[in-house]
């Protein structure tokens, strides 16, 4: 699911789930490698909330999370950011990270 500036705070700050939250770019080739394995774990994963954000479109998100690599990974849990990592994960990677907060 992507979100936006307008629902970003209420869909990922306000999940009763823990969010994994990948920040990407048209112009990032890895971003979009990631994307098909997001919708693989997002058809999976009933415990987390898959959620991505566009940092070009939403600068002021990626402003206020620091986001100066891309991809960016982190896991979001009752508003607060556990996790954080930049870089292109395999499957198996993401899914480690996941295990983590559960």
């Amino acid at each position: 699911m992507e979100v936006s500036v307008r629902d970003f705070d209420s869909t990922v700050l306000g999940s009763e789930k823990p969010v994994l939250l990948e920040f990407w770019a048209s112009w990032c080739p890895p971003c979009h490698a990631i994307k098909k394995m997001l919708k693989v774990i997002e058809a999976q994963e009933k415990e987390y909330l898959i959620a991505t954000v566009n940092a070009d479109r939403n600068m002021a998100i990626a402003q206020r999370y620091n986001v100066k690599g891309l991809p960016c990974f982190m896991v979001v849990k009752q508003g607060e950011v556990l996790h954080r990592e930049v870089g292109a994960k395999s499957l198996k990677q993401i899914k480690e990270i996941m295990d983590q907060y559960r």
